[in-house]
């Protein structure tokens, strides 16, 4: 008795001791993943993309990742959309799709979830998409892949849409009329093609008429950098009588549109330097024209003038505008805000136009994003 309970304690003894030795065997098998092959095309109507990966081995789940280089021949300030959550840098994490490996998957990403809501189909432009796969195990060690090849599409679209024109006749045009000329991306769905843009007629005289846009057609800042800045120095100003005015209107339109001399005065109250006078093919309009009656407007900047409101396009929702839910337009569209070329109370400021339609006459950080509503005079 005693002689097996000595064997039995010993056993017991070297059974503990070469323990973690077994372990240390199963733990060492190695795991490979392979490398995911993927196809992609669009979706009907280029309302999103269609991902196909094919049987991954050991694959648990896989991570998406999506670039998108902008058409910035048709859509203009292109560059614009890599500040959108999903399209902003190379290799941003798009989707986690947790599916098995063991037989092909097809994954669709919508244009909605790319972008948002607002757009009904993709942004023309090219997009690049990799994938790797993952196997998780006890999620205490992640097993990843390599990268897929990265496979790219192209959407396409139409560079004008539906009710464009291009020769006009605005002899019989009155003050406070709407007018179609020019085009831009407005209604978010990119594929077919932009649309004629809508102005509101402020002045007509026997030689030309000044517009301004019935709508925001955009969201940016007034500045994209940070300091003191100006109506001359500002990169919205160059936005829009280069890349704007050069994708917006044809040769002809180009040749009705008067280069204006711009004064830009100080602020009223702050003194803030307005900075240089300067001539532009397209502006913005001024804080003092805000209380001009012969424009329309009301003559109090703290007035909620129905004049001075703004709705805003499905493209520059698509861009990230973000209207007011308790101020309306008259046509009963929300109402938004929109920058005016003034400069604020600081130099690091300009004034903009509230959603009730009064004026902001303090300004607001010109590297905030703001509606834009240009204005410009066209030669009759």
């Amino acid at each position: 008795m005693r002689f097996t309970k000595k064997v039995l304690a010993l056993m017991l003894t070297a059974v503990l001791l070469l323990w973690p030795f077994g372990s240390v065997q199963a733990d060492a098998k190695e795991i490979k993943v392979a490398t995911p092959k993927i196809s992609i095309k669009a979706a009907k109507n280029e309302k999103g993309i269609v991902l196909t990966i094919g049987k991954t081995k050991n694959a648990e789940s896989y991570m998406v990742y999506l670039t998108f280089e902008a058409d910035n021949t048709l859509y203009n300030d292109g560059a614009e959309w890599y500040s959108n959550d999903y399209l902003s840098c190379e290799d941003k994490y798009v989707a986690d799709v947790l599916l098995s490996g063991k037989k092909k998957r097809k994954v669709t990403i919508k244009a909605e979830e790319l972008i948002n809501a607002n757009c009904k189909t993709l942004p023309a432009g090219k997009y690049t998409i990799k994938v790797n796969a993952q196997y998780l195990g006890d999620y205490t060690s992640i097993i990843n892949s390599e990268f897929s090849k990265p496979e790219s599409l192209t959407i396409e679209a139409k560079k004008l849409g539906a009710g464009y024109k291009s020769s006009y006749d605005f002899s019989k045009v009155k003050k406070g009329d709407t007018i179609k000329f020019g085009a831009y991306e407005q209604d978010g769905n990119f594929i077919n093609g932009q649309e004629p843009i809508e102005w509101i007629v402020l002045k007509k005289t026997k030689s030309q008429i000044v517009v301004l846009s019935k709508y925001a057609i955009d969201y940016m800042p007034y500045n994209k950098d940070l300091g003191t800045v100006t109506w001359g120095t500002c990169t919205l100003r160059q936005w829009l009588n280069k890349r704007f005015y050069e994708n917006a209107f044809n040769e002809t339109e180009q040749g009705m549109i008067k280069e204006t001399s711009i004064k830009n005065k100080n602020h009223p109250e702050y003194k803030t330097p307005g900075g240089n006078s300067t001539a532009d093919k397209v502006f913005l309009l001024s804080q003092l024209e805000m209380i001009n009656t012969a424009y329309g407007f009301s003559k109090d900047y703290d007035t909620c003038d129905e004049k001075r409101k703004c709705a805003v396009t499905d493209y520059a929702m698509a861009r990230g505008a973000d209207p007011s839910i308790y101020e309306k337009t008259e046509e009963d569209k929300l109402s938004f805000w929109w920058w005016l070329r003034s400069p604020g109370y600081r130099d690091i400021s300009a004034v903009n136009v509230g959603s009730s339609g009064s004026v902001d006459s303090i300004g607001t950080n010109a590297y905030y994003d703001m509606g834009i509503r240009p204005a410009l005079v066209i030669n009759l």
